[in-house]
């Protein structure tokens, strides 16, 4: 029987068209699916890592707050001491005669706790418009001959703190009555809020800012916000003003935490940066599953693992960043204690530990005399001194300002010798400190270091009993003329031996 050209013409036809058909529902499956892969992972990633992201920057953002807290606390500190001062209260100079010689002492009284060199304003205004002290041209201008009755409704009206004195929003004051007729300002520049923690913002796009109680923008790390314009409102609708929790949303993760002054500290990170390394990745792997799209099922195993490294390797930098001083590179004060915290309650066989509290002699005056950038450096060095002398195996950290922390385990079993052991690494370290003030080489301001040391062996402390007890002893260094070490137990503490003299 011979074949039927026309029907095997029309069953190739069909057999190409189904091949056709398979490839191309292949072609478009495999990277269909592939793609959706990609997608829910991605998605998936992307919320993990804002909420890691959410969990750093509420722990930074509580730290900043605390340090802010502070700094308006002593200027708080500082107009109460005016307005706590006899002479100052007791002076009117609207309802009897002026006296210039009560008046030169109050402003005598006011230059002696004006301790913030910042100071726009540091006065006592009285209700006829006349005021003792340093006061601004901006504060007068603003005010004019309604200088007292501006001041006195703006005190009447936040209890204190506020920011609408000035146009622009360009100054943070503080207001405290004196008596009846008088009332006490004391400002800075709004910038002050914000200026020292820049060096905290570990991301690209990070900003901090300083809001008022109606999210009006009081001072930023953001240089395209005008002070005194309102948060965006992408930003403010996220900003938590009850519970202090971060949020998440589409294109910002916030946190905000109230101050005790009633303003918000708000840290935004924009989640376009923070998705950035896995949209990159993702539309690499995109492109390449178009491209080869019988090997797609390999390569999404390969893709898997590349964007799994790169989140990771994001999620860990920012471990880092969380555990870490930035200017030292030590581990931080919270870190810190959970580390040695956790070593304690789970300590090796056979082990003991010390725990040596340090701090540098005089740096108040350092800063003083050299400035704070010189400070920052010799911060550096004494962190870098302590990493030449101290094992890597030690726990070496920063609490804060000039106070320095070091856990060091010990094997030794008699306790004579465990005191040995602690005094001899005491005596190393101060011993660097001078060779290093002596050294030709030596830029820096010469500095020397006060110690306290407890020894922990086996009992149930944690490390706030056994930082207490290094505590006392660092004070006792200080007592005995700094420059040298004490021992917690010893009889150091009633008739110390001096690190120095040895």
């Amino acid at each position: 029987m011979s074949e039927n050209p026309t029907k095997n013409k029309s069953s190739d036809n069909e057999t190409k068209k189904l091949r056709i058909q398979i490839i191309a529902g292949f072609a478009i499956l495999i990277p269909v699916i592939l793609s959706l892969v990609l997608i829910l992972f991605n998605a998936r990633m992307g919320k993990t890592l804002k909420e890691h992201t959410a969990n750093m920057i509420h722990d930074l953002n509580r730290q900043i707050m605390v340090n802010m807290d502070g700094s308006m606390a002593v200027m708080m500190a500082n107009a109460s001491m005016i307005t706590s001062d006899e002479t100052v209260a007791s002076y009117d100079p609207v309802s009897g005669e002026a006296d210039s010689d009560i008046e030169a002492e109050i402003a005598e009284t006011l230059n002696k706790y004006a301790l913030f060199p910042e100071y726009l304003d540091f006065c006592v205004v009285y209700s006829d418009g006349s005021h003792i002290g340093m006061i601004s041209d901006d504060l007068v201008k603003a005010c004019g001959d309604r200088l007292y009755p501006i001041l006195e409704k703006a005190l009447n009206k936040t209890g204190g703190w506020t920011s609408e004195l000035v146009s622009g929003r360009t100054s943070m004051t503080y207001l405290a009555r004196a008596n009846d007729s008088a009332i006490v300002v004391a400002s800075l520049p709004s910038y002050c809020l914000v200026r020292d923690i820049s060096d905290s913002m570990f991301m690209e796009g990070m900003n901090a800012y300083v809001a008022d109680r109606s999210l009006v923008i009081i001072a930023s790390t953001d240089e395209t916000v005008t002070p005194g314009s309102y948060l965006k409102t992408d930003i403010s609708r996220l900003v938590d003003r009850v519970n202090s929790n971060p949020q998440i949303g589409k294109n910002y993760v916030v946190d905000a935490q109230k101050m005790n002054n009633e303003w918000f500290l708000v840290i935004t990170v924009p989640t376009d940066e923070l998705l950035n390394p896995i949209k990159s990745v993702t539309r690499y792997a995109l492109i390449i599953a178009l491209v080869a799209a019988l090997i797609a099922f390999a390569y999404v195993m390969f893709m898997t693992e590349k964007i799994v490294g790169n989140v990771s390797q994001t999620v860990n930098r920012l471990d880092v960043k969380a555990q870490t001083d930035l200017l030292t590179g030590l581990i931080n004060k919270r870190s810190f204690e959970e580390i040695v915290d956790m070593t304690l309650g789970n300590p090796d066989d056979h082990s003991s530990y010390a725990l040596i509290f340090m701090d540098i002699d005089n740096f108040k005056s350092v800063n003083d005399r050299c400035g704070h950038d010189v400070g920052d450096l010799v911060l550096k060095s004494f962190s870098h001194t302590i990493d030449m002398v101290f094992r890597e195996t030690d726990i070496k950290g920063r609490l804060g300002g000039d106070e320095f922390c070091v856990l060091m385990k010990m094997t030794e079993e008699d306790h004579g010798l465990l005191v040995e052991h602690v005094e001899e690494v005491c005596r190393r370290f101060i011993d660097r400190l001078h060779r290093k003030a002596n050294s030709a080489r030596q830029s820096l301001p010469a500095v020397t270091s006060s110690m306290g040391a407890a020894i922990w062996e086996g009992d149930s402390e944690g490390f706030e009993e056994l930082y207490h007890k290094a505590d006392t002893a660092l004070y006792a260094s200080k007592k005995r003329g700094k420059d040298t070490w004490t021992i917690y137990g010893q009889n150091e503490l009633e008739k110390p031996k001096s690190g120095g003299e040895e």
